[in-house]
């Protein structure tokens, strides 16, 4: 191939431009360009003849190596490596390159209006894969080759394998899918993979096993979503997960970083990390290094760094610099990011300093979209385009916002066909809206959150009549479901209806869960509509054998008829609601219902924002302005009241001050009565410089798996994000409870419990509490990883759950300490059946009590046995209100609560992240202000360490002394020591 084209004219250091697919062909060409000592720069056939003309032009090439009609003819001749692998080319042997001659070129946005080339030299790309680098590249390594051709992520994985002897694997795919993945680790042994952030958000969401079998996963491109990489350390603790940072100009990575569980709750999020091999990083004011912890621009040297921009010399000297640092003259890039740099080199990002973002994996310069829309686009006078992030796509979008030009005439023309032809894909704005000028801030400065609440929602789309076919209407669903839209035409393309290719990826795997077979992404590019891709279903083979009738396809957002339900108020109340109600009216100042949620807050926070996310958030759950009432029987009434203002209190030096000041604020009553369920606040704090935000919600419509809700919400709010799919209403909320709630003989199964509790003994503690104990004590331990898995390894032997394993040991613990061997705890259990109720707010969970006494407070195998079989026994009558239960057995003992004193909990909910752009949150779980019952014990998973566990007690000091309370805590702890030994043994 080398010798085929040197004889056509390519000589050292031409810049040779290759629109080649995934290939043998495209492996074999780039070896021959770089025996030659030329340049490769990897283009797009898809990028639009305007672009594709102005790159070549740049590049001033011999030729332009393609495949028969790939493209039209360009402003150098087409090559065409031969079919059969055959020439007449003279053998060449290769030319001797240095380290600092020019390897490829990448092209990137530029605030211009056309691309920037960037230049890169052999040592950049070769840096990466020295030995003690980031990652493992050897001969063993097996990666796909998926990357966009013309992006440096290219390069990371063609020659992370090739430079070392390992594999690369050709997909097909417009880039990698789950099942395609998933595929290549049990065809081939792929055990590396590099996915950008917004692919990696995918995977996670829509099919987490994918990820499965591999020892490496790069990710990056995007900042990165906490909630996301949680889940993944969570399912794959073993597995190396690692952040990869760094501009085009510094070629691929400059920082890389290992996640931890810990770093998820960072105050400064996930670090970018420390320099890879012959990188150095500075973190600049100036020519000035700023010291640990103070911000300033990132900015790059060593031997990663481009030449320069191809054919501009100016921006060349503006970007890449000589700066002394140390004494010494040093060249660098600055990246326009900010960042700090702690004591051990650890470098955060901060933001950045112009208005450059990311698209799907993508660097666009707004500007140069503004330009190229002003100079295409008739009637245009002036033009922003603002980024908008889309949660549903799991990545930014643009939307573009035009001044016309009142000397104009006639019609307006189709806006996005222009672009269509000019612009690549990931440029092209979503959204194109006309106004009369642009809003401005108070400082003068372009108010882009207004010009994004001018955006008119899109027309809900309908169309003749229902979907007959279960075929098409699976498919229409899972297109309506990943677009945000009510129903889908089931003769309009995918794409046509906005969808990109994430929300197509997306799709895919909903499809292919639901059919029952894989349905690659290619296949969807091929058949776009809904009819069209249900047509191919049915000509899949196995797909009818496993596809629900036609009568279990529900239209999308319908739910169960129930006649004997109101549809907008006057709603009865829930067991656990009930509960809460009468707690309130006989206790007004109990304080235990009272759920405080806080997040430390660092970066640029909008104020305005965050109370605006407030308010939005109270209007889409119906819930949070609910009252709840008595008159003339208990029930549930929806009102229209005002969301609670953001108040904003004076600063405190110290984030446990501005704690006090929260829970001070917070002691205000609530009012369900009167539909006051939750406060809202923020104290700025001085050291470290910050924000704490805290709420408190009413637990007559709070639980712990709303946590998560509220703050995703409060997170797309905030953001300005497209709202996802409503969640259900308060009559809808009843309806699906009612539907999923046993009847048969509920009566006779109610009694039955009844009888088993009635004689149950009350807990003598041991010793009394001190004479005037007032408040709650709160203890907590930590289990280790390794036990955590010998645990679960001694419970898998057994054939009993996790949740059983600890039960025992509390048992056992108990029994002891209490000297009494029959007792009863409470454990709380989600009541969310439906899929709908994952995504609401409220007081969505029933009380289960389980009695322990013989075998299960014995402690060993057998107590494990026996507590198994009681909690089997306990769970399956879960759907008897416990407050059915209690009003039949009572207390003895007045002000103790009935059938139980403690409660038993482990946690599983999602942890509360706030994902605010530009802040940097970690979320401070507060202690209970107070607890309805005597003792508690909670096992969370451990967010700061990857399999461990945390264990809380928290008692009421007037009925536990603090010693019974650690006499208790240790002890849990010295049992499953001594069971996880057994399992070890």
């Amino acid at each position: 191939m080398a010798g085929l084209l040197a004889a056509d004219g390519v000589e050292q250091g031409h810049l040779v431009p290759i629109l080649l697919p995934r290939s043998v062909d495209l492996v074999v060409t780039l070896l021959a360009v770089l025996k030659l000592g030329a340049a490769y720069a990897l283009l797009d056939p898809d990028w639009p003849r305007t672009r594709l003309d102005a790159v070549v032009e740049q590049l001033r090439p011999p030729l332009v190596v393609a495949r028969p009609g790939a493209v039209a003819e360009l402003s150098a001749p087409l090559w065409t490596p031969a079919e059969d692998g055959t020439g007449e080319g003279p053998a060449r042997a290769a030319v001797a390159v240095r380290g600092s001659d020019a390897c490829c070129v990448f092209f990137t946005s530029g605030t211009t209006g056309r691309p920037k080339g960037v230049i890169t030299p052999h040592r950049a790309t070769a840096r990466l894969f020295r030995a003690g680098t980031f990652a493992r590249f050897d001969r063993d390594t097996v990666i796909p080759l998926a990357a966009a051709l013309p992006w440096d992520a290219f390069s990371l994985e063609l020659w992370a394998a090739l430079y070392h002897g390992g594999t690369c694997v050709l997909i097909g795919e417009p880039f990698l899918t789950a099942e395609a993945l998933r595929a290549m680790v049990a065809d081939h042994g792929v055990n590396t993979v590099w996915l950008t952030s917004s692919l990696f958000n995918l995977m996670v969401d829509e099919d987490l096993t994918a990820l499965s079998g591999l020892s490496q996963v790069m990710i990056g491109g995007e900042r990165l979503s906490v909630r996301h990489v949680g889940r993944f350390l969570d399912r794959f603790p073993d597995t190396a997960l690692i952040n990869g940072y760094g501009p085009v100009e510094s070629t691929v990575f400059t920082t890389t970083h290992r996640i931890t569980a810990a770093d998820c709750a960072r105050s400064g999020g996930i670090p970018l990390g420390r320099p890879v091999p012959g990188t150095s990083v500075f973190v600049l004011q100036g020519s000035r290094r700023c010291a640990a912890g103070e911000p300033g621009e990132i900015c790059v040297a060593g031997d990663g760094l481009a030449h320069g921009y191809l054919g501009e010399p100016a921006l060349t000297a503006e970007k890449f610099t000589e700066v002394d640092i140390d004494g010494e003259r040093v060249r660098l890039y600055r990246t326009g990011d900010l960042g700090t740099r702690d004591e051990n080199g650890t470098v955060e990002f901060r933001g950045r300093i112009d208005r450059q973002v990311k698209i799907r994996g993508n660097r666009v310069e707004p500007a140069e979209v503004e330009r190229q829309i002003e100079c295409l686009v008739p009637y245009v006078a002036d033009c922003r385009v603002v980024p908008r992030w889309n949660e549903l796509g799991g990545a930014f979008e643009l939307v573009a916002f035009c001044v016309p030009d009142r000397t104009g005439g006639g019609a307006l023309p189709d806006i996005p066909a222009i672009l269509a032809r000019h612009l690549p894909v990931y440029q092209r704005p979503v959204d194109v809206a006309f106004v009369d000028s642009f809003p401005l801030t108070g400082s003068g400065k372009l108010d882009d959150r207004a010009l994004l609440a001018s955006v008119p929602k899109a027309p809900v789309e309908s169309h003749h009549g229902p979907i007959g076919d279960p075929l098409v209407h699976l498919v229409a669903e899972a297109f309506a479901a990943v677009l945000g839209s009510r129903t889908v035409p089931p003769d309009t393309s995918f794409f046509a209806l906005g969808g990109s290719s994430l929300q197509a990826a997306r799709a895919c795997t909903r499809i292919g869960k639901r059919a029952g077979r894989p349905v690659p992404l290619s296949i969807l590019y091929e058949h776009a509509s809904a009819e069209r891709l249900g047509s191919w279903l049915r000509s899949a083979r196995g797909t009818d054998a496993v596809l629900p009738p036609t009568g279990d396809l529900p239209p999308t957002g319908d739910l169960p008829p129930s006649a004997d339900l109101p549809l907008t108020c006057d709603l009865p109340l829930t067991p656990m609601e009930l509960v809460f109600l009468t707690r309130h009216l006989t206790a007004p100042r109990d304080r235990s219902g009272y759920c405080l949620m806080t997040w430390q807050l660092h970066g640029r926070l909008d104020q305005d924002a965050l109370e605006a996310a407030v308010a939005a958030v109270h209007e889409r759950h119906q819930v949070l302005r609910t009252a709840f009432r008595v008159d003339p029987r208990p029930h549930a009434e929806v009102t229209d009241i005002s969301a609670p203002p953001l108040e904003l209190l004076d600063a405190r030096p110290t984030v446990d001050e501005a704690v006090g000041a929260l829970r001070r604020l917070f002691e205000e009553p609530l009012e369900p009565q009167d539909a006051d369920l939750w406060r809202t606040a923020l104290v700025p704090v001085t050291e470290p410089r910050g924000w704490l935000f805290g709420l408190v919600v009413h637990h007559i419509g709070f639980d712990g798996r709303s946590e998560s809700v509220l703050a995703r919400d409060l997170s797309d709010a905030y953001a300005g994000c497209e709202p996802r799919t409503a969640p259900p209403t308060l009559a809808e909320r009843v309806r699906l409870t009612t539907a999923a709630i046993a009847v048969t003989d509920s009566a006779g199964r109610t009694e039955r419990v009844r009888e088993e509790f009635q004689d149950v003994p009350q807990i003598r503690w041991p010793e009394g509490p001190g004479p005037g104990e007032t408040g709650t004590g709160h203890l907590d331990v930590s289990v280790p990883a390794a036990v955590t898995a010998r645990l679960d390894a001694r419970g898998a032997a057994l054939g009993v759950s996790r949740f059983v394993v600890l039960l025992s040991a509390w048992a056992d613990i108990m029994a002891e300490a209490c000297g009494q061997r029959d007792f009863a705890v409470g454990v709380p259990v989600a009541e969310r059946t439906a899929p709908e109720l994952e995504q609401a707010i409220g007081c969505l969970i029933n009380m289960v009590p389980v009695r322990l006494r013989g075998a299960a407070v014995g402690g060993g195998e057998d107590g494990i046995r026996e507590t198994g079989r009681l909690v089997h026994r306990a769970f399956s009558r879960s759907d008897v209100p416990f407050t059915a239960v209690a009003q039949g057995v009572g207390t003895t003992t007045p002000g103790r609560p009935p059938v139980f004193q403690s409660l038993f909990a482990l946690q599983d909910n999602a942890p509360p992240r706030l994902d605010l752009p530009g802040v940097v949150s970690a979320f401070l779980r507060q202690p209970y202000a107070a607890l309805p019952l005597e003792l508690h014990l909670e096992v969370w998973p451990d967010e700061n360490s990857a399999g461990a566990l945390d264990v809380v007690l928290s008692f009421r000091r007037d009925a536990v002394a603090e010693a019974t309370a650690l006499k208790l805590l240790e002890g849990f702890h010295d049992r499953l020591a001594l069971i996880a030994a057994g399992a070890a043994s």
